[in-house]
């Protein structure tokens, strides 16, 4: 078969450029070439093909005509002519897990925003030379082993576009992991903080370790984590070998910035297992010009949403406390979302194109992330399979014959999973699907949390009624002075505001903050009536607003003690998270005022 040999030379990176060319045999009279419009993992349309420019072809040496079809495609005529070549100038400066950026100290270079090829040769294999500034060392799984740009080879297009390249100033380290496992990492980590890259290496080794043994089988022969160290940044995106991952440098300024990292490292490992080979067929079998759609992205990003920092804590690498104190943020950003009545995680899944990474103002009152949802029903159907089967059962032999069923098998899963997880745990599972995956129900997780001794409670913010005050409603988002949202039901909607409304004043006192119009409205109480001020496109309005009683803003997971089964609960406890029960303590605490006003 015929192959497609390309040449990236990085010789202008501060302009953040990059020259590509292709060579490959010609199919006929015309040749179509194109890029993709998506990639995997990443559920948006992005266009790649906005990013090339000065798109030339040559035949045998000749100039040869090239006409645009579409937005991502390209024509060449190609009679008479034996071996095409197609060169082009690549702008890259977008620093995301998805999109290429290149500048005087790297070039990360992601295969679908990079690499044209013909769709007729999308099976042919692959050479790819690399041309950079000769102190720059090279990341890429296809390359294990070697530091230096030169020839890559993949079997194909898809196996090309799954092993993103990174050639940079970068520092490698030994994962200590029972596979050959590296992170490389690319930006300054700010000086100070108890944390260190050593022992970053360290904790990701016993995490690696803790999925494989989950998994019981490792896909790949090796695996590589890149961090790219950045503010403002964060984000992750899986591969198949790999994964690239962006963080801000201030990991090790704290323990809850360390283990967001591990977090998110080991959210994109787990996705090696369920989301490159675990999947439905149109994420296996994917066109990348169009949409692939599917119900089942809460088991893709929500199983690995639980599992990511489940594998924290039965790696001991978090406390049973942090694992605690995750479930709980989570729990409290889910009830800070109405939409959650209006969208199920099917829905949610199937519409991730237009909503999830398309948000807008009245995302808030109309759609759920089926990762965050999907993450806390994970959690509960954990402990609810183990509970129902006195512990014989978990959530771990659902994946497990998930893996060895479809994801070892290169098989794709069918889009409704109830009887998988059935199957997998011998339970009736038809209510758990109809109210909380195909319905809209909240996960029951204070009800199984019960279960092993602890209770979810839930009251205002101390802060809200000192000193005889009120926990009082206004139901926006606000950011400075701006209305950013407002919810459904809320006294301000029912008033009549609306997003991108600025405010000026409360009962005629003026408005400069976010906290000038907690503090006016919080001196009042349910049922009082507020003059609201606001600009709206240029125009002074007033709206009468009627504040109501505060849904609850303070959050907490409690021992449990002399229940009626405390010992088996204790004993349920103990399996679930590794250690004895802790008692009547308070595990963890989340405030929620800051959230909405």
């Amino acid at each position: 078969m015929t192959s497609l040999r390309y040449t990236v030379r990085l010789d202008a990176p501060d302009r953040h450029l990059a020259e590509v060319s292709l060579r490959f045999a010609a199919q006929g009279a015309t040749t179509d070439v194109t890029l993709p419009s998506w990639c995997p993992g990443s559920y948006l349309i992005r266009d790649y093909a906005r990013f090339v420019r000065d798109l030339t072809a040559t035949g045998d040496g000749k100039p040869l005509s090239v006409v645009k079809l579409d937005k991502a495609t390209w024509r060449i005529h190609s009679a008479g002519v034996t071996e095409l070549t197609v060169r082009y100038t690549l702008y890259g400066h977008d620093l995301t897990v998805r999109t290429n950026h290149i500048d005087d100290t790297h070039a990360f270079l992601h295969g679908p925003a990079t690499f044209l090829y013909p769709p007729a040769l999308r099976a042919a294999p692959i050479e790819v030379e690399l041309m950079a500034p000769p102190d720059w060392s090279l990341t890429t799984a296809m390359a294990w082993g070697t530091e230096r740009p030169g020839v890559l080879r993949a079997a194909n297009i898809d196996e090309l576009y799954d092993h993103p390249i990174h050639l940079g100033l970068s520092r490698q380290f030994n994962v200590p992991a029972k596979v050959p496992t590296r992170l490389v990492i690319w930006g300054e980590r700010a000086p100070g903080g108890t944390f260190t890259e050593s022992r970053l290496a360290e904790d990701l080794g016993a995490i690696v370790d803790d999925h494989v043994a989950r998994m019981g089988e490792v896909p790949f022969p090796h695996y590589t984590f890149v961090l790219m160290l950045a503010h403002d940044a964060y984000g992750g995106l899986e591969h198949r070998g790999s994964s690239v991952n962006l963080f801000h440098p201030h990991f090790a300024a704290s323990r809850k910035a360390y283990e967001g990292l591990l977090e998110l490292l080991s959210h994109e490992l787990f996705h090696a297992w369920n989301g490159k080979r675990i999947a439905p067929r149109p994420l296996l079998e994917f066109d990348y010009t169009r949409e692939a759609y599917t119900p089942c992205l809460w088991v893709m990003e929500g199983l690995t949403s639980h599992y990511d920092r489940f594998a924290l804590r039965s790696s001991q690498r978090i406390t049973a406390k942090s694992f605690l104190e995750k479930i709980l943020d989570d729990w409290t950003r889910l009830m800070a979302t109405p939409g959650r009545a209006h969208q199920s995680l099917e829905a949610s899944s199937f519409d991730a194109w237009i909503k999830l990474y398309k948000p807008d103002e009245s995302n808030l009152n109309t759609t759920v992330s089926y990762y965050l949802k999907g993450g806390l029903a994970m959690v509960a159907l954990d402990l609810h399979i183990r509970r129902r089967t006195e512990g014989a059962r978990t959530l771990d032999d659902v994946l497990r014959l998930l893996w060895t069923r479809y994801g070892a098998r290169g098989e794709p899963h069918p889009d409704d999973l109830q009887g998988v997880f059935e199957e997998a745990t011998g339970l009736a599972l038809g209510e758990v699907f109809d109210r909380q995956i195909r319905g809209t129900e909240d996960p029951e997780l204070a009800e199984e949390l019960r279960h092993v001794g602890l209770e979810l409670r839930t009251s205002a913010d101390p802060a809200q009624v000192a000193d005889g005050a009120h926990a009082v409603w206004f139901g926006a988002t606000v950011a400075g002075t701006k209305v950013t949202g407002v919810m459904d039901g809320s006294p301000a909607q029912v008033a009549g505001l609306s997003p991108g409304d600025e405010l000026v004043a409360l009962d005629g006192f003026r408005v400069t903050s976010e906290a000038d119009l907690r503090n006016l409205a919080g001196a009042r109480k349910p049922g009082d009536q507020v003059m609201v001020t606001v600009f709206r496109r240029h125009r002074l309005l007033a709206f009468p607003v009627v504040l109501a009683p505060a849904p609850p803003t303070r959050y907490e997971i409690v021992g449990l003690a002399g229940l009626a089964d405390s010992g088996a609960a204790a004993a349920r406890y103990t399996a679930w998270l590794g250690e004895s029960h802790p008692g009547t303590q308070v595990l963890a605490t989340i405030t929620t005022t800051a959230r909405w006003v």
